[in-house]
């Protein structure tokens, strides 16, 4: 019952991006075009400004900045007893360096895990992430990844089975108690994900990666900044979905 609701909310949260939003307004535009005219053709309006203003950067900015500025960067001068990655995302890539297969997010996610980790030398690093649909649990290609960027594989613990930040939080409880961890992740997911591990009891400090966002902003229509919108709307269904189970 459990992996069928896990993936039942993947389904709704994908439906509800900007894109699939507007792709399902102009389908029922068209549908309603002969019944309701005038309702099909402000229907059909909305959607078009809709994936109009959510793929124009200084929208896609400003709706990005919500999410993003929580947490400031993480000091490295505080010390750390672990430096938990969360996890990300990976391609299949065969005859392929490690590093090479990891998303866009995982390598700024480890690139800053590994700054936290080399001012705390005597830290360990835990790495999550479940499989989904490829051959092997992101978790592990993660951990080879570390190793071929020089952290010595006994520092590494990798959580292969986690599926979402909630289950990962859980399954590192056990081996944190006491200590003091620095979470590490996307900038716009670190406030949900930090509200996790302290309803796990861990003590965390927030340490946030990928800021997607610009503070000047150019005036192109474009897909990274659609993408910036997307996970801007990604957290705040996250977001509304944490508090109500709340």
């Amino acid at each position: 019952m459990g992996i069928v609701l896990f993936y039942i909310k993947k389904i709704i949260g994908m439906m509800l991006m900007p894109i699939p939003l507007t792709l399902l307004a102009m389908l029922l535009a068209f549908f309603l075009m002969k019944k309701c005219p005038k309702f099909a053709k402000l229907l059909l309006f909305c959607a078009i400004l809709l994936l109009g203003l959510t793929s124009w950067s200084p929208v896609a900015d400003k709706l990005i900045a919500t999410v993003e500025h929580d947490f400031p960067v993480f000091d490295i001068q505080q010390p750390v007893d672990v430096v938990i990655v969360l996890g990300s995302g990976h391609k299949d890539l065969s005859n392929t360096p490690e590093i090479m297969q990891l998303g866009n997010s995982a390598l700024f996610r480890l690139e800053e895990g590994l700054r936290i980790l080399k001012a705390n030398p005597n830290a360990q690093l835990f790495v999550s992430g479940y499989s989904g649909e490829m051959t092997e649990p992101h978790a592990e290609v993660m951990r080879r990844a570390a190793i071929e960027l020089g952290v010595k594989p006994d520092k590494i613990k990798a959580f292969p089975l986690a599926k979402d930040t909630e289950e990962e939080a859980n399954s590192m409880k056990p081996y944190l108690e006491g200590k003091n961890a620095a979470l590490v992740t996307e900038a716009s997911h670190l406030k949900r994900a930090s509200i996790f591990f302290e309803q796990a009891g861990i003590n965390i400090i927030p340490a946030p990666a990928l800021y997607l966002g610009s503070e000047k902003s150019d005036w192109q229509i474009d897909a990274n900044a659609a993408y910036k919108s997307q996970r801007a709307f990604y957290e705040w269904l996250g977001r509304g979905w944490q508090w109500i189970k709340n």
